[in-house]
């Protein structure tokens, strides 16, 4: 049963107000107070589901408890009591975020139809939130899957990922939409803290993710889904196309100075760039023409070539110099490259063979 609490100066009131409410069967009345100070009191010290309270009490009155509620983050739900002449006031409380008001003298039915729409509101939200716990598994998974689509920038699987979460959702819980504003909303948020941990470069490029608590429709609701994430990949797709030239001198330095490591790979370029493998490896290749393995063998063959013009330089050094620990790979590699031989080259050179 939802718990609720009562707050005016009058007696009589308090009491037929006590009765009516218990008697929904939906809220118990756990206390009834006198004036707003001691309901404050009580507030910030127990959390209820309901309270009801008169505008005018002594010491402290309706609007100022309400309003010391709303500042301390409160927002549990109010029904306001008024009089005739004091529909300002109930303006004024309205504005604060209350759930409805009640003119006096009290009609049992009124507020009766007042406690049913709250109770429905609360078991629903309670409702959602349990549900909410039950996907917040699936919610990590796909929001980490999330964060690093949009860092790859791949706009295709991320369209087949939402579509894969809207049937998921919708199997299990319907067309809810309360379960899915709060479902999306937290794919979004993981997304971007992830994205922001993974890339933090991008932290003064896109923002955190709007509510989507006022979105009135499923269809609406995945259009703004999909609107979020247009946003982010726009700006960072801008951003990126201003730094890729620079990322990209720093990601070919670092494989011409690592030339000679038997264990550079694309995994390795990527992550000291800060970048995934895929992004890295595209990104390479629209700068220098041709995939990472391409241009790796063309830099380790044309150093090659360079060491093995030298006299002085064993074709067994060469070879470890440029990144081959098994001879016999790097001479296969070396004819398929050039089409001849390491020997052969050799002797195009004229240049004496201290390996024999």
């Amino acid at each position: 049963m939802l718990k609720a609490i009562i707050a005016d100066d009058e007696t009589l009131i308090k009491k037929s107000l006590k009765l009516i409410v218990e008697r929904t069967n939906l809220f118990e009345v756990l206390e009834a107070f006198s004036n707003g100070r001691d309901a404050l009191a009580y507030l910030q010290e127990h959390t209820v589901d309901l309270l009801i309270t008169d505008i005018r009490m002594p010491v402290m009155d309706g609007l100022n408890l309400i309003s010391a509620l709303r500042e301390a983050g409160n927002e549990t739900d109010v029904i306001i009591l008024t009089g005739y002449g004091e529909f300002e006031y109930a303006q004024k409380a309205i504005r604060y975020g209350v759930s409805d008001y009640l003119l006096k003298p009290i009609v049992p039915e009124q507020l009766q139809q007042m406690l049913e729409k709250i109770a429905l509101k609360q078991n629903q939200q309670k409702v959602v939130q349990e549900l909410r716990q039950e996907s917040l598994w699936y919610c990590r998974q796909m929001g980490e899957r999330l964060s690093q689509l949009l860092r790859d920038m791949d706009g295709l699987s991320i369209i087949t990922l939402l579509d894969e979460v809207y049937s998921f959702m919708h199997q299990a819980y319907g067309e809810h939409l309360p379960i899915f504003q709060s479902f999306y909303s937290d794919l979004l948020a993981l997304a971007y803290n992830e994205l922001m941990i993974i890339s933090p470069d991008l932290k003064e490029v896109i923002t955190a993710p709007s509510s989507l608590l006022e979105v009135d429709s499923m269809e609406n609701l995945r259009g703004r889904v999909r609107k979020q994430i247009s946003e982010w990949m726009l700006r960072m797709a801008d951003v990126r196309s201003h730094g890729i030239a620079h990322t990209m001198k720093k990601a070919l330095t670092f494989i011409q100075q690592h030339i000679y490591d038997e264990n550079l790979t694309l995994q390795s370029v990527a992550d000291e760039l800060n970048l995934s493998i895929s992004y890295t490896s595209e990104s390479i290749k629209q700068s220098v023409g041709m995939n990472f393995t391409s241009y790796v063998t063309k830099l380790r063959m044309e150093k090659a070539k360079a060491l093995l013009a030298d006299s002085n330089c064993k074709m067994y050094e060469a070879a470890f110099q440029c990144g081959y620990v098994d001879y016999a790979h790097f001479t296969k590699t070396f004819k398929k490259y050039y089409g001849y031989s390491p020997k052969e080259y050799r002797a195009r050179l004229n240049v004496s063979d201290f390996d024999e």
